[in-house]
């Protein structure tokens, strides 16, 4: 398969084209009031999935900056007995370099050129009680599937491991994470095995009328690196704010990270903006 190598500045530009057109055509289909739930700022209605959809672009990494396009629908289907199984899935469209460092996309990265395409598909189950109150929280599994088209955008192996969930409401707070550990049990064998863990947190703070203040980093530890090169953790956050779109309800946030913590040469910074939707089913 021959790769493309586009332009960082058109490969972004094509990203938010894709991001808003999704939107428009999620509103199309309606929509559904937006509400926190967990680690997507969102709480989904009972016939509803959530839709939340975020471009991140890096800057300073010494490969070259990168653009990520994720979809992160979250679903849910009742079970017996009081009980719920959440489901979390992680799709991503990348503009990345090639050679290293690693980074979330790719904690084991094999060099080669930019490539623009798909990433491997992460997807999470979490058992969670029915009914809870100010404190939910859910346990599970998490499972990756090497879908990557090129190989400097996944880790070419499959894997699996545990998955917890905790979110905390008290007034305008809405703290929450998801945090998955996996192992590599099969795939590529000239590829290197996979031991990683990724957190993804959200703090949240309703302001007067539609605004609100929100943090979602992305916590990631490669375990098979050296401690000094293991962690990447960004630090920041941005404005938030719920709107009406057509008959649904929407949100959207600018926000900025710096990566206090980082590998060499992985990027400084990075610009997040997410648009959240809920979608009657």
């Amino acid at each position: 398969m021959s790769l493309r190598e586009p332009s960082p500045v058109l490969s972004m530009r094509s990203m938010v084209a894709l991001l808003l057109g999704v939107g428009c055509l999620v509103v199309r289909a309606g929509g559904a009031t937006a509400q926190e739930t967990g680690a997507t700022g969102l709480r989904t209605p009972p016939k509803s999935f959530a839709l939340p959809m975020e471009l991140d672009h890096d800057f300073g990494a010494t490969n070259g900056d990168a653009t990520f396009l994720r979809f992160l629908p979250l679903w849910s289907l009742p079970l017996s007995d009081g009980w719920r199984l959440v489901n979390l899935d992680l799709v991503t469209l990348a503009d990345a370099p090639g050679g290293v460092p690693g980074g979330p996309i790719n904690p084991n990265p094999t060099p080669g050129d930019r490539a623009f395409g798909l990433s491997d598909l992460v997807h999470t189950s979490l058992l969670t009680p029915e009914d809870q109150g100010a404190f939910v929280w859910g346990a599970g599994l998490t499972l990756g599937i090497p879908t990557a088209t090129a190989v400097v955008l996944g880790s070419g192996k499959w894997s699996l491991g545990p998955a917890v969930r905790v979110t905390w409401r008290t007034g305008p707070w809405n703290l929450g994470a998801v945090a998955a550990q996996r192992w590599s049990f099969a795939g590529d064998g000239s590829r290197a095995d996979l031991n990683t863990l990724l957190i993804r947190g959200t703090f949240r703070y309703l302001l007067a009328g539609p605004w609100y203040l929100v943090s979602a980093p992305i916590v990631t530890a490669n375990w098979n690196a050296p401690a000094a090169q293991r962690w990447l953790v960004p630090i920041g956050g941005g404005p938030g704010r719920t709107f009406h779109l057509g008959p649904g309800r929407w949100a959207a946030s600018l926000q900025v990270y710096y990566n206090a913590i980082r590998p060499d040469g992985a990027p400084d910074w990075a610009l997040r903006l997410q648009l959240i939707a809920a979608i009657p089913t």
